[in-house]
């Protein structure tokens, strides 16, 4: 029998620690939209630590996306929809819960979108959490400061702000969620990309470790910007701003000249895209230009350094990529390389010369652009993912016989290759994932006719991962390196990751 929540006018109601909140009733499943879980970073606020909100009287429409820290523009070019919304209060959440009794304390999935860590948002259609509704999953997706207002150092205020607004975010779940029919003790954490680079470094954060239970990252780079990777960064910024480099002063900067700031670091042409690569390939310079920074307080050190020495241990993960993520980076580059000069090229950029020599033989289909961007692929995102799994499965794996072993590393390849790019791209696995393969543009990443088993399956274990902690494959062991692979046909996979594993042990070793 569903107990319906409190109505209102025309929707259902939930009173939150700020007040009551009206949502939309869809078939099976409620949506409360835009709820802040912090009060809007402006004023005195402005680059501070986020905030408890002040509250409100009455009952407040939540039927809309909230405003959006992105300031856009967004095209319909875009890949994933991400919805620009105009305001200050840019620290909310989207909640989404089974239309059944609130006090039903369902498990909770909390998504963290991505988006390079300067853009994205989490109001679209991929994000709606109907499917997992549909399986007694709460959903919510949250907004967080992006690039150098959420990362960027401003001498005297906090690191890490967008980190910061994601614990406040899992707070606001801990404290609320049980007004939603979600059981605040039974709390997965998930992101994308960006976001699942922030699922990693609240993993290794140990002053997050209370407010989740277990996560999901889909292509995560490894946090890897230092204290004075930062710090430089900020003085940059702070001369393209002409700003003077205080916190006080960096008070009164629109957003929108931080942007514009932001935007002029990226650059289009060939010189800067082998800059690119060789600062990707070659280099130990951090990957982004903003990102979790290890300052040695709320990511104290590097998360495979703290994931060695059990920080998060306790959290199951369930973590993977796609076979491709990046490898259309360098198609720009293609008509500028002679068949087998990929190989040289690389050792140019900085690669050890025995990997650059076994890209060509590991992936004979890929043309010599194309090679590049299978580099850019594992040095970004696959090989992170290995380091991860390894991290957290080495030391209990040596460990005395009788050792409890961690919770468990699930690990899993997207293979499957869309009818529209020939190959498994960056993105391509959301729609399966949340399975919402009828949502808007999803058609022009994966064509007009994704396999709906395939998502049904792939959704279908992040859910069980979510309800039950395990998934229908073994865990991740550096003696059985096992990964499952997402496919028409999927199957589990002795060492899908093998290469990766070997590229690895050739660049510590080098």
């Amino acid at each position: 029998m569903t107990a319906p929540f409190d109505e209102y006018g025309s929707g259902p109601v939930a009173t939150t620690r700020s007040g009551q909140v009206r949502g939309t009733r869809r078939p099976g499943s409620l949506a409360f939209r835009g709820v802040p879980y912090a009060a809007a970073p402006v004023g005195a606020l402005r680059f501070g630590r986020p905030a408890a909100h002040p509250g409100w009287s009455g009952v407040r429409d939540a039927t809309s996306n909230g405003p959006t820290p992105s300031l856009g523009p967004t095209t319909d070019t875009y890949s994933i929809p991400e919805p620009v919304v105009a305001g200050d209060e840019i620290l909310n959440l989207n909640i989404f819960t089974p239309d059944l009794d609130p006090a039903a304390r369902l498990p909770v999935y909390v998504w963290i979108h991505g988006g390079g860590f300067v853009g994205g948002s989490p109001g679209g259609p991929w994000f709606d959490g109907a499917a997992f509704n549909a399986h007694g999953v709460v959903t919510v997706a949250i907004t967080y400061r992006l690039g150098f207002e959420g990362y960027g150092h401003v001498p005297g205020a906090p690191e890490n702000r967008a980190l910061l607004d994601c614990i406040s975010a899992l707070e606001w779940v801990r404290e609320n969620i049980q007004a939603f029919g979600g059981d605040p003790d039974r709390v997965t954490l998930g992101g994308q990309s960006a976001g699942g680079a922030a699922t990693l470094a609240l993993l290794a954060a140990p002053s997050a470790q209370d407010l989740f239970g277990a996560a999901v990252v889909h292509s995560a780079p490894l946090p890897d910007i230092g204290a004075s990777d930062a710090l430089a960064q900020g003085a940059v910024m702070a001369r393209l701003c002409e700003v003077e480099n205080t916190w006080d002063a960096w008070r009164d900067i629109p957003r929108a000249t931080i942007v514009a700031a932001e935007r002029s670091l990226d650059r289009a042409d060939l010189w800067s895209a082998v800059r690119d690569l060789h600062r990707i390939l070659g280099t130990s310079d951090p990957l982004t230009d903003f990102g979790p920074v290890i300052d040695g307080d709320l990511v104290p050190t590097e998360p495979a350094a703290a994931f060695a020495a059990g920080i998060g241990a306790t959290k199951p993960l369930l973590i993977g990529t796609t076979s491709h993520e990046f490898n259309r980076v360098t198609a720009h580059v293609d008509r500028f390389l002679a068949q087998g000069f990929a190989g040289a090229l690389m050792v140019g950029l900085g690669v050890p010369t025995m990997l650059a020599r076994a890209y060509p033989r590991a992936y004979p289909d890929l043309s010599p652009a194309e090679l590049l961007g299978q580099a850019v692929t594992n040095r970004v995102f696959r090989i992170p993912a290995v380091q991860v799994a390894l991290a957290r499965t080495t030391a209990a794996e040596e460990a005395p016989e009788g050792f409890e072993l961690p919770a468990p590393t699930w690990l899993w390849d997207f293979r499957w290759r869309s009818t529209v790019t020939g190959r498994s791209v960056h993105c391509l696995d959301l729609p399966f994932a949340w399975n919402a393969l009828d949502a808007e543009r999803v058609a022009r990443l994966a064509g007009d006719d994704p396999p709906a088993h395939l998502a049904e399956h792939m959704h279908g274990e992040i859910v069980r991962f979510i309800t039950e902690g395990s998934v229908g494959w073994d865990r991740f062991r550096p003696t059985a390196p096992t990964a499952h692979i997402f496919d028409t046909e999927s199957v589990t996979g002795r060492d899908p990751y093998r290469f990766e594993r070997l590229a690895l042990q050739v660049v510590v070793e080098e």
